[in-house]
């Protein structure tokens, strides 16, 4: 048997999709509630439930839900008078029961004022009433910010507090969910889709994450007379650098003492900090090599990395490493993400090594002489620095 504390929980499920009749000018009313005629087996709280529906009903209340009942023969209970139908005749009773008369008033006040200044919004404003309702008291200052997209936007010039709206220097900030709604709406054409940030989906300037390099070629180093710098990302994205190759370091210290190298650059991966390297055209025209602690995470960082420039190589782990290092090999951190897809068929072998063992080996154990010996090996020092230093700057 429904009672009426459940007959109030299906009308408040109803709510929104009653509101969303009244914006479209639709009548849903009479409103019927679907019941449970089934009767509980104590007397005692049949009974009660009977009398609670009853109670609220608009009979007694003078408005609410009408109840027509019927009486039924019931094999445990008897003659009783059951309810056959609970019915909302009307949207004010309907509103008054679930005490929501005042907001809904606010709603349609609301509606009113947004369609006449955005009526672009119409359509999106009758799909979207708790919306409505949730920014009842921010719609002017969200009208003109949506406003100045539609009329001023300029991308990529403005970081959020210095946009040119007469708006509170945190408004935007605080209201960033609903506003990215309704500029997807607005301003289609401005969105990026692949974006969720509302800096980068409307083309907003940010805090970008910083990328920190290192000259490794002393002829380079009159670059601003600084051979370590820190930029955004945007700039080293869009100002190539005159190297050869690139070394993806993952420890600060090791990227700090990293050998000098013929016409190559080294960057501070900083973690899973590299995802944010993953869009950088110029990145793909140099030799690039990635060196972090030998363990599962350090070849999950190499795959998330040759995800973005599949011709990136390992440097330094290989398991020669391990062999000639066990002896400082510790505990890792276990991993149920599987990279072995991005990784060649040595690097696979020496990954499994260490996922099956749990074992770590953290790349500040390395010696320089063996880092050092590594890139002679590979000709990237010893001959090379003999050659002539007629290099194009960084």
């Amino acid at each position: 048997m429904i009672t009426a504390k459940e007959i109030k929980e299906k009308a408040e499920r109803k709510y929104y999709e009653v509101l969303q009749s009244s914006l479209n000018g639709e009548d849903c009313f009479p409103l019927a509630i679907r019941s449970n005629k089934t009767l509980s087996k104590d007397f005692i709280q049949m009974s009660q439930e009977i009398a609670g529906v009853f109670s609220s009903s608009k009979d007694r209340k003078g408005f609410g839900y009408s109840v027509i009942s019927e009486p039924v023969k019931t094999r445990q209970h008897g003659i009783q008078d059951i309810p056959k139908s609970i019915t909302f005749e009307s949207l004010l009773d309907f509103l008054k029961f679930l005490n929501k008369e005042k907001e809904y008033g606010v709603m349609m006040e609301s509606f009113s004022f947004i369609k006449s200044e955005l009526p672009q919004l119409e359509s999106w404003l009758k799909e979207n009433p708790k919306a409505i309702i949730d920014n009842s008291d921010v719609w002017p200052g969200l009208i003109k910010v949506c406003e100045w997209f539609l009329q001023n936007f300029e991308p990529d010039k403005y970081y959020i507090r210095e946009l040119p709206i007469s708006v509170h220097t945190k408004f935007i900030e605080e209201n960033r969910t609903i506003l990215r709604s309704l500029l997807d709406e607005l301003v289609p054409d401005v969105v990026n889709y692949t974006e969720s940030l509302l800096e980068k989906r409307f083309h907003l300037k940010y805090d970008q994450p910083l990328v920190r390099f290192r000259s490794l070629d002393q002829a380079c180093w009159h670059i601003g007379f600084y051979d370590d710098l820190t930029v955004p990302i945007e700039q080293f994205s869009r100002n190539p650098l005159n190297c050869s190759r690139i070394f993806i370091i993952e420890n600060k210290m090791n990227f700090l003492a990293f050998p000098k190298v013929f016409h190559s650059i080294a960057i501070w991966g900083q973690g899973y900090a590299i995802e944010s390297l993953k869009a950088i055209d110029w990145l793909k025209e140099k030799e690039i090599f990635y060196w972090s602690d030998l363990d599962v995470q350090g070849f999950q960082m190499l795959s998330q990395l040759r995800s973005y420039y599949p011709k990136a190589q390992s440097f330094l782990m290989d398991f020669s490493i391990i062999s000639k290092y066990k002896d400082l090999v510790v505990k890792g951190t276990p991993t149920k993400i599987d990279v072995s897809k991005n990784l060649s068929e040595e690097e696979r072998y020496t990954y499994d090594y260490l996922r099956i063992n749990d074992y770590r080996l953290e790349q500040e154990r390395i010696l320089h002489v063996d880092i050092v010996n590594s890139l002679i090996g590979l000709g990237f020092m010893q001959k090379a620095l003999k050659k002539a230093r007629n290099f194009p700057d960084l």
